[in-house]
C-alpha cells in the first residue's frame, strides 16, 4: 500500500507511523488532510482505539481504515463521506477538501 501511495503524483505520504498514543500529536503537527490506518488482525483493537482518539481530537479529519487481511477499506468521519468506488486512491482524491484551522488563522 505504501508503494502505491508514494507512486501517486497527487498524494503526499507522510509516514508510515507505528500505531500508538503519539499519533494524535504527530497529526496535529503535520496538518494532514486525511489519515490512513492500516492494521492486521493482531492490531485491529489498537486501530479502532486510535480511530476513536483521532476523531475526538480532530473531528474534521477523515480517516480511512484498511485491513491487511481484508480487501476492503472504511471511511470514518464526523461528517458523512460516501466511498465513491472500490479504489483507495479514488476515494482519497474524492474526499471534500477540509480547511485546516491553522490556515484560517494565517489569512
Amino acid at each position: 500500500m505504501e508503494t502505491v501511495l508514494r507512486a501517486a503524483e497527487d498524494v503526499e505520504l507522510i509516514g508510515p507511523w507505528e500505531l500508538g498514543g503519539e499519533v494524535c500529536q504527530r497529526i496535529t503537527e503535520a496538518g494532514l488532510d486525511v489519515v490512513l490506518i492500516v492494521d492486521d488482525d493482531s492490531q485491529r483493537e489498537m486501530g479502532a482505539e486510535l480511530t476513536s482518539a483521532i476523531m475526538e481530537a480532530h473531528p474534521n479529519l477523515p480517516i480511512i481504515r484498511a485491513g491487511l487481511n481484508e480487501n476492503i477499506f472504511r471511511v470514518f468521519s464526523t461528517h458523512s463521506h460516501p466511498a465513491r468506488g472500490t479504489d483507495l486512491l479514488e476515494t482519497i482524491r474524492n474526499l471534500p477538501e477540509i480547511k485546516n484551522p491553522s490556515d484560517e488563522r494565517s489569512e
